[in-house]
């Protein structure tokens, strides 16, 4: 089996494209032949120049290269560093315990990337300098958590996606010899056969001939124990018994034996022969054989075992409504959705209501209502309240069913908890717009609300400010005292500059000790806005200042207290509306902040226009 069998590719890529927009890595999955099934949002460096000039080219080839023979080894992860100073990354999807393709992101840094190195590697390949160093700017940055995270969570994702491709298909393939099976019981004769009270075959028709392989040469005259086991015998004087009585047994299950000494399983309907004078004078039977139909039910108990599986798996549940009864039926694993004892039945539409909240239990009465009346199919994202009030995200998807008149008699769906999906996105999007440690919106979020405000001042016409900080003495404690009380006092650090500025301005960590701050909506006024920003910045300067205790735990546990002194730079540039681009005013904001180091540090400087 491939991949592309068992997913849809076409839902893969949609996932893999919003994977690419909400955290800017590229993907690719690839089968095991080589065949592109996914690529999205490949970055310029590597599109305009690594895999254009032979030389670097050579070394993409490599890195593809060195991936898959560690995949091929058993590797679980794999990160590579390119030698064109690019990070790639490889996982394998394995559905099944197969081994079926990989899934590769890359075309990023584990680390701000230096830009010297790229300046050469530009000098040495002839690339267009300027191009070169602003395709790799627009590379993003993870670390390696970022990395591990984002890839778990695919790897997972694809192989669920993969393990319910496979359960369909064998379900299909199921499903299909089923229907072969029915087919076979449906053109099947039932055998009639008559026989006198002490058991000799009176009459055997063709369906009796096809059944117990007997032609009726052979059969009539004979005794009907020729096709009853021995252990049966007993079973056998019962029925001639009630039938001598005058009674009828109907669609009685037993065990008989063919020609060929095959025992076969049989359902019997047995009916007295009376003459004219109403003595019964003999039995008339009409048999079919069961013997495959039992197989079939148990094929299908099997079949359904294995769905039920299959939806536990996936929290994928079934339901039909039936339109005109009010009645429900539902799959074991409703059930266990939404949290309900199976001894309380299943809710008719109006008990719905009891399972959802108010919002959610509105917007789907009105889908049934508009899927009953214009037999619209709909999908939708509910809240599921459980007894024990504990809240469930649920997809749900209905599907009409109409009668030959065109009228729509039934709804079936499906209900799928998409609960840990939820959370798994959320996850995802704060790893994609947040710095891990102090929790402060990155440089992407920022650049978000950075353009949001500057659209915002086009409107307003009020200035805003956008503050470029760097803690002084920041180093020595880290060499000191290592890297565990640095990351306590930027935490410190943080919570200070969140309480110097208002829940409408955006404080964002710039990676190590570096900072912006972004004040929106100052004065209509420059120089009024100078004052207010100079007096924001002079109160996160001193607040900055103050002396940081922080507690340090060992390896051994053991907590040291630490006392540390540390104060900032700040360089503060103005912006009003698209005056200026995102990236001069931060080119800007940082040049002032230099100029504030150079002054002796502790210090705020404004940036002067050119």
């Amino acid at each position: 089996m491939h991949l592309s069998e068992l997913v849809d590719i076409g839902e893969l890529r949609g996932l893999c494209e919003s994977f690419t927009a909400i955290t800017g890595a590229v993907t690719a999955v690839l089968d095991l032949e080589g065949n592109v099934l996914v690529a999205t949002g490949w970055q310029d460096i590597c599109t305009q120049f690594h895999r254009v000039h032979s030389a670097t080219c050579a070394r993409c080839l490599e890195s593809d290269t060195e991936l898959a023979r560690h995949l091929k080894e058993g590797d679980a992860y794999n990160v590579y560093q390119c030698k064109n100073g690019m990070v790639d990354v490889a996982v394998p999807i394995t559905i099944a315990g197969e081994h079926m393709a990989n899934f590769f992101t890359g075309q990023f840094f584990l680390g701000p990337p230096s830009k010297t190195f790229f300046m050469r590697q530009a000098d040495e390949f002839g690339f267009d300098q300027s191009a070169y160093i602003g395709a790799m700017a627009r590379a993003p940055i993870f670390s390696e958590q970022q990395v591990q995270s984002m890839m778990g969570f695919f790897t997972r994702l694809a192989k669920v996606m993969g393990e319910m491709g496979l359960a369909r298909l064998r379900l299909q393939q199921a499903n299909a010899q089923l229907q072969t099976s029915a087919a076979i019981i449906q053109s099947s004769e039932d055998a009639i056969i008559g026989n006198a009270l002490d058991g000799t075959i009176q009459s055997w028709n063709a369906g009796a001939e096809k059944i117990f392989g007997y032609t009726a040469c052979e059969a009539v005259g004979r005794p009907l124990q020729m096709l009853i086991p021995a252990e049966r015998i007993d079973e056998e004087l019962e029925l001639v018994s009630r039938i001598s009585r005058g009674e009828r047994v109907n669609h009685f299950e037993t065990t008989r034996r063919r020609k060929d000494g095959q025992m076969i399983h049989v359902s019997m309907s047995i009916s007295p022969i009376v003459d004219e004078a109403g003595l019964v004078i003999g039995a008339s039977k009409i048999a079919r054989d069961v013997t495959q139909s039992k197989q079939v039910a148990r094929t299908l108990q099997h079949r359904q075992i294995m769905l039920e599986r299959t939806e536990s798996m996936a929290h994928l549940a079934s339901f039909e409504w039936e339109v005109a009864s009010n009645i429900a039926t539902w799959s074991p694993e409703m059930f266990l959705i939404f949290g309900r004892d199976p001894g309380q039945g299943v809710p008719n539409l109006e008990g719905q209501a009891e399972l959802y909240t108010p919002e959610s239990t509105h917007r789907l009465f009105d889908a049934v209502s508009q899927a009953v009346s214009d037999g619209i199919p709909y999908e939708l994202e509910l809240t599921a309240v459980r007894p024990n009030g504990e809240q469930r995200h649920c997809f749900i998807k209905g599907f009409p069913e109409r009668d030959d008149s065109g009228r729509v008699v039934r709804l079936a769906g499906l209900v799928q908890d998409i609960t840990e999906r939820k959370r798994t996105d959320d996850i995802i999007q704060q790893l994609a717009y947040h710095d891990s440690l102090t929790h402060l919106p990155n440089r992407r979020l920022l650049k978000d609300r950075l353009q949001q405000a500057m659209t915002a001042s086009s409107r307003s016409r009020l200035y805003g400010a956008l503050m470029f900080l760097d803690l002084d003495n920041f180093k020595p404690l880290n060499d000191t005292n290592g890297h565990v009380a640095g990351d306590l006092l930027l935490v410190e650090a943080t919570q200070r500059l969140k309480n110097c500025v208002r829940d409408m301005d955006t404080v964002a960590r710039f990676g190590g000790d570096e900072f912006v701050i972004m004040i929106s909506e100052l004065a209509p006024d420059r120089d009024h806005s100078i004052t207010q920003a100079r007096t924001i910045a002079e109160k996160i300067r001193e607040a900055l200042s103050g002396p940081y205790h922080l507690m340090v735990k060992n390896s051994q546990g053991v907590e040291t207290a630490i006392q540390h002194h540390c104060s900032a730079s700040m360089g503060v540039a103005l912006f009003l509306g698209h005056e200026t681009s995102q990236d001069d005013l931060l080119k800007w904001a940082d040049v002032a902040m230099y100029q504030a180091k150079e002054a002796g540090r502790n210090r705020v400087r404004f940036f002067q226009d050119p």
